[in-house]
């Protein structure tokens, strides 16, 4: 609920989860908004109270009407072929089967950029803590850095012989770990772009990577994996991480 001047302003909050739900049905003609939006307000809310009566002639819900406001603010329909995604500083990335990867705005679910580099599926994407870049990796066996503000790739790390299908950045946002269809790890300085370690104790390929700490002031002190046992998660294991590796 949005305040203003120690007041609920119920209808600020209404319009605002209103617009969300029925962005793309009024961008697309403003003009159904009578016809295929408000009528659909749930009972309780202000606008459905507000404009119900002048309502009397558009489209009535009989049954199904909720009574409040979902959980879920906005539906963005992006077809098939989502391999992962992540979200920082209110836009969201999201890695494609096909090589792609597209930059949305989490409060509209606009499309704010595509970066195009990778030549098969982009099995993790991860932004970095200081929100200047983003690492992906994927089916072509390779790690990306991209820049957030001009789309283009900074740097591309080769070494994995298999699909890379996880990716985690370290605290200090100075290293990335990469886990792979290998099964490996692998640990990359970004200023260079050399592989400064590999971890080779898993049995099968490494699902997720990921460091202990999250703060940029505190370097990671260790790395935590989990691999795959068949189809199901196996277990995790923590590497303790020296100086020069993460």
């Amino acid at each position: 609920m949005i305040v203003q001047m120690g007041i609920l302003c119920k209808w600020t909050n209404d319009s605002q989860q209103f617009l969300l739900e029925h962005f793309d049905t009024i961008h697309d003609s403003p003009s159904h908004i009578y016809h295929s939006a408000l009528p659909f307000c749930p009972s309780s809310s202000w606008l459905c109270k507000r404009y119900g009566p002048e309502l009397s002639q558009e489209v009535q819900v009989v049954k199904g009407l909720p009574a409040e406001w979902g959980t879920c603010s906005r539906t963005v329909s992006l077809g098939s072929g989502i391999w992962d995604l992540s979200f920082q500083n209110n836009t969201i990335a999201v890695g494609f089967e096909s090589g792609s990867i597209i930059i949305l705005n989490a409060t509209t679910g606009g499309q704010e950029a595509v970066f195009s580099g990778h030549t098969g599926w982009v099995g993790s994407v991860t932004y970095s803590p200081d929100g200047i870049s983003l690492v992906s990796g994927g089916k072509d066996r390779t790690v990306k850095l991209w820049d957030l503000q001009t789309g283009g790739v900074v740097k591309t790390f080769y070494g994995h012989t298999d699909s890379v299908s996880s990716i985690s950045i370290s605290a200090d946002c100075t290293r990335i770990a990469s886990g792979s269809y290998d099964p490996t790890i692998c640990l990359w300085d970004i200023q260079t772009g050399e592989c400064n370690c590999i971890i080779d104790q898993h049995a099968s390929y490494v699902r997720l990577v990921w460091p202990t700490r999250a703060r940029c002031a505190r370097p990671a002190k260790s790395l935590i994996t989990r691999e795959l046992a068949g189809q199901r998660p196996g277990r995790s294991r923590t590497f303790r991480a020296m100086p020069h590796n993460i």
